[in-house]
């Protein structure tokens, strides 16, 4: 009932605007930027809306400015997306990280302990030397839940 009230009280210019800021908001929660080429759509379908012609021609300015702006603009935005890398996480953020030693790494199988960002983990030197408490080390590799590490 409110949303027929507002309706009725909305010009054809005002519920195309409207319409529009509603889809580009929407495309914040939806991948592949699909909303808000329709988004594009409703802003150019205010143009006929503001020239006071037919529902029609509305309509059809919505289609094929919506149609344009999947075929020009999508795959343009999508190619500056795909240039950006994508940040790490898990383990493979962890790689080439300088962290400092807490237990002593004994060297060969034995190993020692590493704190990274409040997480302890199991390390092994990677040359098989010994590596002392304090020291700097860089983490090369993982195997399980063990960190290779190699002086800084």
């Amino acid at each position: 009932m409110l949303l027929d009230s507002l309706i009725a009280t909305l010009s054809p210019v005002e519920m195309w605007l409207l319409l529009g800021v509603v889809l580009c908001a929407l495309e914040v929660l939806t991948p592949g930027f699909i909303l808000a080429c329709f988004g594009v759509g409703a802003f150019v379908a205010v143009i006929p809306a503001w020239l006071g012609l037919d529902l029609l021609w509305q309509v059809l300015t919505f289609c094929l400015a919506s149609l344009a702006a999947l075929l020009l603009l999508r795959p343009f935005l999508r190619k500056l997306n795909r240039g950006r890398e994508k940040p790490k996480t898990g383990v493979d953020a962890l790689l080439g990280r300088s962290v400092i030693v807490r237990e002593r790494i004994a060297g060969g199988l034995q190993a020692g302990l590493v704190a990274i960002d409040g997480d302890v983990w199991q390390a092994r030197s990677e040359s098989g030397e010994a590596i002392e408490a304090g020291s700097t080390v860089e983490i090369v590799r993982q195997e399980s839940l063990i960190l290779f590490v190699r002086r800084v």
